[in-house]
């Protein structure tokens, strides 16, 4: 997998020869003898270790991380092992070729992807192929092929509170921007109606973003599960969008526009799930960084103020 320049906001990774020696030996293994060349790559938040590691007559690709490095993070790490070890076989999907875990230690191995991230700001060739393909991805996965995969609604519960945590403060943060604070009463009756919009039998990706798409020569491969849940597919374009717009692409109506299932979704419904996400974004981004990840609260502030715009625009509060 050959991964370009990092994304907005990239991550803080260690190098691979950090990883103890323990996940070395398994990636030994998995490789099938001692690597030929390693190579560090950059990407995503997570603060593990990423890289490409050439082997006689094979490439790897292995992602791993500590408990002490975060302690969610290998709780991510498991979950996205369990989702990509029931993914269907298709280009669009990676390929997962072993797990290893100790209980502090996780670490994934991916069969190499022949490709890189798309270019940044976005060019509108890549931008098509890339709603074009979550568009056929959804058609594949629906209805979800996983049955162990929790409903968004019960996945994403205790994340799309956002709106109604604030309006429940006696003492709402001064740092909440003030269009919020202004119409916080009218968010969090929105956002209360973003589980009825979420209801559907995809099995969608729930982390659509340029650094976990792969433009490979067989198309685009989406990479990264660990956020997998069953509901209606408008959510992964609903949570993509704002990204889009601080990598350089278009407004997010136009992005809406060219998605089938949004296209056709109810204004209501979309408005919801878009209250929701820019809910949890916003009040997770006055929470202090996690350990380990000093990149995600600029980036969920920078994709929150999108968000909050997109919408302002759709709901006309002003």
């Amino acid at each position: 997998m050959t991964l370009g320049p990092p994304p907005f906001a990239a991550g803080v990774h260690i190098p691979w020869s950090r990883a103890p020696q323990s996940v070395h030996d398994w990636a030994h293994s998995v490789g099938g003898g001692a690597p030929r060349k390693v190579r560090d790559l950059t990407g995503g938040f997570s603060p593990g270790a990423i890289a490409l590691v050439e082997f006689e007559g094979r490439e790897v690709f292995f992602k791993a991380v500590g408990a002490q490095l975060n302690p969610d993070s290998p709780n991510f790490h498991r979950r996205e092992a369990r989702v990509s070890a029931n993914l269907p076989r298709s280009p669009m999907l990676p390929q997962l070729l072993a797990t290893y875990d100790d209980g502090q230690w996780v670490a994934l191995a991916y069969e190499s992807v022949r490709g890189r991230l798309p270019q940044v700001p976005w060019q509108e060739d890549e931008l098509g192929r890339a709603v074009e393909s979550l568009g056929r991805l959804h058609d594949l996965l629906t209805p979800s092929p996983l049955m162990d995969v929790a409903p968004s609604r019960e996945h994403l519960g205790d994340l799309f509170c956002g709106w109604r945590h604030l309006a429940a403060m006696d003492d709402v943060p001064h740092e909440l921007d003030d269009w919020s604070r202004s119409h916080l009463e009218q968010l969090a009756n929105l956002e209360s109606g973003w589980t009825e919009a979420a209801e559907g039998n995809t099995l969608i990706h729930g982390d659509v973003r340029s650094d976990n798409m792969v433009i490979a020569e067989q198309g685009v491969v989406f990479v990264d599960w660990p956020h997998a849940s069953v509901g209606s597919p408008v959510l992964d374009l609903v949570e993509w969008a704002p990204s889009v717009v601080l990598e350089g692409g278009p407004d997010p109506e136009e992005l809406l526009a060219r998605h089938g299932p949004s296209r056709g979704a109810e204004r209501e419904a979309v408005n919801a799930l878009l209250a929701a996400f820019a809910g949890f974004l916003t009040e997770h981004a006055l929470r202090a960084a996690p350990v380990g990840l000093p990149t995600l609260r600029p980036f969920q502030g920078a994709q929150a103020r999108e968000a909050r715009r997109w919408l302002a625009e759709r709901t006309g509060w002003r």
